[in-house]
């Protein structure tokens, strides 16, 4: 055996170098798979209905609470009134009744409400909520006075 093969002076720097190649890589990683987790937002919609039997007006009031389960902020920029035939009843926020887009915190709740006609509401099929990352929720139409969680 050469005496220069046992010499640590050169073997040294390649085990370091390797190490930190090694710890690099594992770090890389890491972050990739805390990004991909990080990036899920996660909203929860519930709907109640209020309905209103006076003689001018007999429109339904739907209120929709917003919650985000994550700790990254969302934004909600469509929601859709669609009728059972496959089409949708007015336009984004249903005639601009709701104010888009909708800011929700990380961790906050917000409600919004809007009335909708009483012709519109017989036709009604549910309610379509898009966010700023493509996810879409669908309100199943309720039809009691109480909270409703979307699936």
């Amino acid at each position: 055996m050469n005496k220069e093969t046992l010499n640590y002076s050169v073997w040294l720097p390649i085990f370091i170098s390797l190490a930190a190649i090694l710890i690099s890589g594992v770090s890389l990683f890491w972050n990739v798979v805390v990004e991909l987790k990080r990036s899920k937002a996660k909203l929860e919609v519930l709907q109640r209905n209020h309905f209103y039997t006076g003689e001018e007006d007999k429109r339904t009031e739907i209120e929709l609470l917003f919650r985000n389960l994550s700790h990254r902020p969302i934004a909600i920029i469509d929601i859709y009134v669609r009728e059972k035939k496959g089409g949708i009843l007015g336009g984004s926020g249903y005639n601009n009744r709701i104010k888009l887009p909708i800011q929700l915190k990380p961790w906050g709740i917000i409600q919004a409400s809007f009335r909708i006609e009483k012709n519109d509401y017989a036709r009604m099929a549910n309610i379509l909520v898009k966010d700023i990352e493509d996810n879409e929720i669908v309100v199943v139409r309720g039809s009691k006075q109480k909270w409703v969680k979307a699936k």
